[in-house]
């Protein structure tokens, strides 16, 4: 009996050994990283472009809404302003069709953007004055008027918008107002108005 129980004290002792012996159980919980700030947008500036102008425009007493193509390009002179300077060809006509008018105005422009949330589209300002080279040919009822060419100054105000669409391109939309106030030979066109609206839609390169 005596031995029956030292066995049985011998086994529970090693059972007790080995169950010292084992890793203690953990728990372990699943790490959780801090969110990342969000990172806010630097905002817009401008940056020099290069390129080409369309669009339309309608003078106040013109036969019809004529289409235009030109050339711009854009300098920034601070975090939110640029200069534009730009070169517009189109005709139009006059007097029932009996004056057709070549313009060829060189403009410069100062430009105001303004920083919105959407870093890709940013809404701007622009106003300037132009050297409004004109070619004036006659036909028709004023057939018997020489043809002349004048140079005047022209003031236009307007706003638009820019477009980011890849890495080195843009696009931008406008409309403006030119006041243009030329004084022609031909009597018949001394009560024209000449005044201007015009619709751009342009490509921009970036550099």
């Amino acid at each position: 009996m005596k031995r029956n129980l030292a066995v049985l004290a011998a086994l529970v002792g090693a059972a007790s050994a080995a169950h010292a012996q084992d890793p203690t159980p953990t728990f372990v919980l699943a790490g959780f990283s801090e969110p990342e700030p969000v990172q806010q947008s630097t905002g817009y500036k401008p940056s020099t472009l290069v390129g080409f102008r369309t669009g339309f425009l309608m003078a106040t007493d013109a036969e019809e809404a004529v289409p235009f193509v030109g050339l711009g390009a854009r300098f920034p002179i601070a975090d939110m302003a640029a200069v534009e300077v730009s070169m517009d060809f189109w005709t139009d006509e006059f007097a029932d069709g009996d004056a057709e008018v070549f313009h060829a105005p060189l403009m410069v422009s100062g430009m105001f953007y303004f920083q919105i949330e959407i870093p890709t589209t940013t809404p701007y300002i622009i106003a300037g004055v132009g050297l409004h080279s004109m070619s004036i040919g006659y036909s028709g009822a004023l057939s018997a008027e020489e043809g002349d060419t004048a140079s005047e100054f022209s003031f236009h105000a307007g706003a638009g918008l820019e477009m980011t669409v890849g890495s080195s391109l843009k696009v931008h939309m406008d409309v403006r107002w030119i006041l243009l106030d030329p004084d022609p030979a031909a009597a018949a066109l001394d009560d024209e108005e000449f005044d201007t609206v015009q619709f751009t839609f342009g490509l921009d390169f970036k550099f």
